[in-house]
């Protein structure tokens, strides 16, 4: 007899037993009184219509979507021709003893795979740290997009502005934040570092700084602010239409951290410039201390400031990411590559959270468009700086008072 039976071998029955005919209409009547109670028991949940699912959504450009998420941190030169780089890259795998990449394996349909694509949402993109608050992130930024690209036109793989792919989720999901990084692609800011590189790199002792670029670049954000002020209030828009459950939603308009630091916090000297000096070959970084000072003590700075006056204007909610990757930003001070024997997936808290420059500095891996981007480590310390402000409004843990860089 198996061990199931002999814990119920009798009581049932022993029971039938001593019932005669009386005991059987006794059990008839006990059935009509448990069908009865049946009846009367809720529905189970399975059963029930389901409620919508709580979202929290990104929008915008690639410090939001997740560009760069690929690596974690930056590896030496040596490790940059090994197979993983250092355990740096997140793409890499081996099959029959060859070493492949696979850019999908982080983001996923998005990865660059031609013209018109390349949005690069990676699965450790900012918005994912809100599964931690009991949200399920939904990720429609694309990197390069500009404030135009939320209000009204279609960019790479998304085929509608992302607004309206906004109110296309809102119709089946409850709408808990939406949160926005936009504004430093209307403003060039890619475009400008590649340029201050290209100075550097050519040993041309002018700088960005000196030759003007931070003048234009300030010059540029009225006109920058008013884009974006016109982007926050096209999803105040859609979410007005929104079906009522979403109507106690939060929208988040967030600012940038400086991808570099402050000229008197980078690891390696300036030098006389050119594609062998030790900040491009081994750093990543062709910046003259200038254009470091530039980014890091000016532009970043006038950017957030900015922000923040959009974001007072239209009510929503401002998360300041200027000291987001402070301390671990490109070619700091205090913090390391990965080396040919590492894993650099266990070394976050000396490692780099920006990727470096791969075009005429390291040896070719992933995607130039890659390139002073928070990494996975960075995304990472993204996702905490937002869910931090979501859990306490009040909160501004990666603002410039949040903790700087080491001493």
């Amino acid at each position: 007899m198996s061990a199931t039976a002999q814990q119920y071998p009798r009581s049932v029955p022993a029971a039938s037993r001593r019932l005669g005919r009386a005991g059987r209409a006794g059990r008839v009547l006990a059935i009509l009184a448990l069908s009865a109670t049946a009846l009367a028991v809720p529905v189970p949940a399975q059963a029930r219509a389901q409620a919508p699912e709580q979202v929290a959504v990104s929008l915008g450009d690639s410090f939001i979507s997740g560009e760069a998420g690929r690596w974690w941190g930056n590896s030496t030169v040596a490790a940059a021709a090994g197979c993983t780089r250092g355990g740096t890259d997140r793409a890499a795998y081996r099959r029959h003893l060859i070493c492949r990449y696979d850019a999908k394996q982080v983001y996923g349909d998005t990865a660059l795979h031609g013209a018109d694509t390349g949005c690069h949402r990676s699965d450790v993109a900012e918005i994912t740290g809100l599964r931690r608050a009991g949200l399920t992130p939904i990720n429609l930024a694309c990197s390069g997009a500009e404030t135009r690209h939320v209000i009204s036109e279609a960019f790479k793989e998304n085929t509608a502005s992302q607004a309206d792919l906004l109110a296309q989720v809102a119709t089946t999901r409850q709408v808990e934040v939406v949160v926005l990084s936009i504004g430093g692609n209307d403003l060039n800011l890619s475009g400008m570092l590649r340029r201050c590189a290209a100075l550097y790199m050519a040993s041309d002792r002018r700088s960005c700084a000196s030759a003007g670029e931070g003048d234009r670049f300030l010059a540029a954000l009225p006109a920058v602010e008013q884009q974006v002020t016109l982007a926050v209030q096209k999803i105040r828009q859609v979410m007005s239409q929104a079906p009522a459950r979403s109507a106690g939603y939060r929208l988040i308009l967030q600012s940038y951290p400086s991808p570099v630091p402050s000229s008197a916090r980078v690891r390696y000297s300036e030098g006389s410039g050119g594609k062998t000096a030790m900040r491009t070959l081994v750093g990543g970084c062709p910046l003259w201390d200038a254009d470091f000072d530039l980014m890091h003590d000016t532009l970043a700075p006038a950017i957030d400031a900015m922000l923040r006056r959009v974001a007072t204007a239209t009510g929503a909610e401002f998360l300041s990411m200027l000291g987001a990757v402070e301390g671990h930003a490109l070619c700091e001070r205090g913090t390391r590559q990965a080396g040919t024997l590492d894993d650099a997936a266990e070394l976050g808290d000396t490692m780099e959270w920006v990727r470096y420059g791969t075009v005429g500095a390291k040896i070719s891996q992933g995607h130039q468009q890659e390139a002073m981007h928070p990494n996975a480590f960075g995304q990472q310390a993204l996702g905490r700086c937002l869910l931090s402000l979501y859990r306490n409004p009040s909160a501004q843990p990666c603002d410039t008072d949040a903790p700087r860089s080491r001493p």
